[in-house]
């Protein structure tokens, strides 16, 4: 019982753990990659956003270029009258343009004409270029940078190059600005801070990372249910078989679900049913067991003491007379037959019951063992006066079996009807309707309660007339009739008649 107490992991707790371990991986995988393409996401976006104005800057410069006549950045961005070629040619404010895109951008914006002046503002004044970045001061990576701008027919180059330029980490976008004749002129470029960037990658980080945690707590919750959902019928599963282990074999699981744990559940159930009856089958056989054991000594003891009585009556020299001693002699003889008797029937019926006992089987009309067995009836009911009919409509119905333990059958049966006829006006009455033999007499009968024993060992009437019977005849009948699959069955009315009945099949 202690080995029973002893607590182990519940299964529960290893499903949970399961559960958990599969959601925190797959939370982790899942992650991962969100946030590799988030960022990547992200960067693509401001990448693209920072294309689409700095290149709305290029085109507003190359509309003013051409309304000016093909005259140069700088020209354009020169103050009213001051070398304006031709007149009619269209003036805008450099400084308040570059600062206005800042504002509206939050990102650092260079003009650069054909000359590669840099055109931007200082931080003090919103009125005035600054002077602070020299195209011939820049680091050479910074240069490189500006002039692929430039080659050939233009580029469109991002990289993060000016970020030593600009004292702080920055993505940098250049678009070329092209001249009426498709000549690159000058070039926009636009520095935003990663700062931004970041912040909005990091928010995406702490969104995604608060709804794993969300989820992560969901799906233990969930998986604590499912966990527990198929513990418990496991736990019932168990409980019963533990019970049926000590001997309580009609528990039942109580246990109902289509799936592999209701079938095992199911088959629990069935175990314990059959475990049932077969202890119910062992107690009844072991009954059977006292019972025979008591039936056998109670049938040898009578003949073994009168045996034993007789013969130490001889031996002493009690009995002297002729007479008695013939008559002693006699009583001697008839117990030693009966004992025989007994014996012989107790080994027939133990190997009728053992199964890989054979039988001599045969083919052979079944008319022909019923009247072989009728003849020899009427040699014993001779001796009683009594007269046996044999009725039969059809002398031909085949059958396959032992011919000689048949005729014992019926003979054992013809026999009884012999011996319980009380009168020797009634006849015991044989028919024969193709497979189905019935046996009649008229006597005392078998009462109501006492039918279903009839075939068992040992049973028998107490009458005077049964006095020298054993009790086996109806059961070694039984056994015969069971090893050739032909049903038998009794009926009988007090005081009146008895049938025994036997139905054969067509080839036993």
């Amino acid at each position: 019982m202690s080995c029973k107490k002893t607590r182990k992991f519940k299964i529960s707790a290893k499903l949970t753990l399961y559960f958990t371990i599969s959601i925190l991986l797959f939370a982790i995988v899942i992650g991962t990659v969100f946030a590799l393409l988030f960022r990547e996401h992200t960067e693509e976006i401001y990448r693209e956003n920072m294309k689409q104005t700095a290149s709305s800057i290029s085109k507003i410069m190359e509309s003013v270029i051409r309304e000016n006549e093909g005259s140069t950045l700088w020209e354009a961005f020169s103050e009213k009258g001051e070398n304006r070629k031709p007149s009619g040619a269209v003036y805008i404010d450099g400084p308040r343009l570059i600062r206005l895109v800042k504002e509206i951008t939050e990102a650092d914006v260079w003009l650069i004409d054909s000359k590669y002046t840099i055109l931007t503002t200082s931080q003090d004044s919103e009125t005035e270029y600054s002077s602070r970045y020299i195209f011939r001061e820049l680091p050479g990576e910074t240069q490189r940078f500006i002039l692929k701008i430039y080659q050939d027919k233009g580029y469109e180059v991002f990289g993060e190059s000016f970020s030593d330029v600009l004292g702080e980490n920055c993505m940098t976008v250049g678009v070329p600005i092209y001249t009426r004749r498709g000549e690159v002129t000058g070039a926009v470029i636009l520095h935003t801070p990663k700062g931004q960037m970041t912040e909005a990658i990091e928010n995406g980080f702490i969104i995604l990372l608060m709804s794993l945690i969300m989820a992560f707590a969901i799906g233990m919750l969930i998986s604590i249910i499912i966990s527990r959902t198929i513990a418990k019928p496991l736990k019932k599963i168990n409980v019963a078989a533990m019970m049926i282990s000590d001997g309580e074999y009609s528990v039942k699981t109580e246990v109902r679900s289509n799936d592999e744990i209701g079938e095992l559940a199911q088959t629990m159930d069935e175990m314990g049913e059959k475990l049932r009856k077969a202890e119910v089958e062992s107690e009844k056989l072991e009954k059977m067991r006292q019972d025979f054991v008591a039936n056998i000594s109670h049938e040898l003891r009578t003949p073994v003491t009168v045996i034993r009585g007789s013969l130490e009556a001889l031996c002493d020299g009690i009995v002297t007379d002729s007479d008695k001693v013939t008559e002693y002699h006699r009583q001697l003889l008839g117990e030693s037959i009966y004992m025989q008797r007994l014996v012989n029937d107790l080994l027939d019926l133990s190997r009728l019951q053992n199964p890989d006992f054979s039988i001599n089987i045969t083919e052979f009309n079944l008319y022909d063992c019923v009247s072989d067995a009728v003849r020899s009836g009427r040699r014993i009911a001779t001796e009683k006066g009594i007269n046996i009919e044999f009725n039969y409509d059809n002398c031909i119905y085949i059958v396959n079996g032992d011919y000689d333990r048949v005729r014992q059958m019926l003979l054992i049966i013809i026999d009884n009807a012999v011996k319980f006829t009380d009168n020797n006006e009634n006849s015991v009455i044989v028919d024969m309707k193709e497979g189905c033999i019935s046996i009649t007499n008229t006597g005392v009968g078998i009462k109501s309660e006492e039918l279903p024993m009839v075939f068992e060992r040992f049973y028998k009437s107490r009458s005077e007339k049964n006095k020298n019977g054993t009790g086996l005849g109806l059961a070694i009948a039984k056994q015969i009739a069971s090893r050739h699959s032909v049903g038998i069955s009794v009926s009988s009315v007090e005081g009146g008649e008895t049938t025994f009945k036997f139905v054969f099949p067509m080839k036993i």
